[in-house]
């Protein structure tokens, strides 16, 4: 009974924390506005249009899903007791990420999200190195935070890059444009050398690949088309893509096997 009771309350408390994170950015101004423009979709090359923000609400909802689900019927499993302290670090980091953006003070929004990221990565490993019994539990747990993980490596990134050109860089130069991209392609090799034949991958990969995707759609057709660079995150995107199959070939594979 005790524990059920702490299962109740970090749900609730996770719960809480994610719907305040919702609320605060409905009620944001356009991202537009924030920032004098910079984290706008034609601010810089390596700009997030919103179509390649809107997973975030959808990960919410499944994280919150998630913290229902866990603290009702799995406060039993190992797994979510060991990375319950950093799921709250995660939610916590996640509400400062999206305050500091809604108050525009976008140095202390990169510091948290880049925390945040660590706490993510910091459970994904927790996690992809636990056993999950149910297929059910590997698919929501894998899921809810591999999507998180690997979606937010971009748009960090994303964000860096902007910060970057508000305070010392030129976004229309060559050598900025040339930075982004090799920050864009770093990151994809890293996501490529950990997701390689690892079913974690498929989730950190799909993620980040939805962002590069919408990049270089709109870098491509958009107002600040810069088909350079987006022919040089089409080779990253490529790079994740194969890997990505890769991952799913292995994951069906162990899946057919366990029959």
């Amino acid at each position: 009974m005790e524990l059920k009771l702490v299962s109740g309350g970090y749900a609730t408390l996770m719960v809480l924390g994610l719907s305040w994170a919702v609320w605060a950015v409905m009620t944001a101004p356009d991202l537009d506005e924030i920032a004098g423009g910079w984290l706008g979709q034609d601010a810089t090359v390596s700009s997030v249009p919103l179509v390649g923000q809107l997973p975030w609400l959808g990960i919410m909802l499944a994280l919150a899903a998630y913290a229902i689900w866990q603290g009702v019927s799995r406060w039993k499993v190992a797994v979510h007791r060991k990375i319950r302290p950093w799921v709250l670090a995660m939610v916590l980091f996640n509400a400062i990420w999206v305050l500091c953006l809604r108050r525009e003070l976008i140095g202390f929004s990169l510091i948290a999200g880049f925390i945040l990221l660590a706490v993510l990565i910091r459970i994904v490993w927790v996690i992809d190195r636990s056993l999950l019994v149910q297929h059910v539990d590997r698919w929501i747990t894998r899921a809810c935070f591999g999507l998180f993980a690997g979606w937010l490596s971009m748009i960090i990134v994303a964000e860096a890059l902007a910060f970057s050109a508000m305070h010392a860089g030129n976004p229309d130069s060559l050598m900025f444009k040339g930075t982004s991209a090799l920050a864009v392609i770093l990151l994809a090799l890293f996501l490529s050398a950990i997701s390689f034949k690892n079913p974690m991958g498929i989730y950190l990969n799909a993620g980040a690949l939805w962002v590069l995707s919408c990049i270089i759609i709109d870098r491509y057709s958009g107002h600040a088309a810069s088909p350079l660079f987006a022919t040089v995150c089409l080779v990253a995107a490529v790079l994740m893509l194969i890997c990505l199959v890769s991952a799913l070939r292995t994951r069906i594979q162990r899946i057919l096997s366990s029959h």
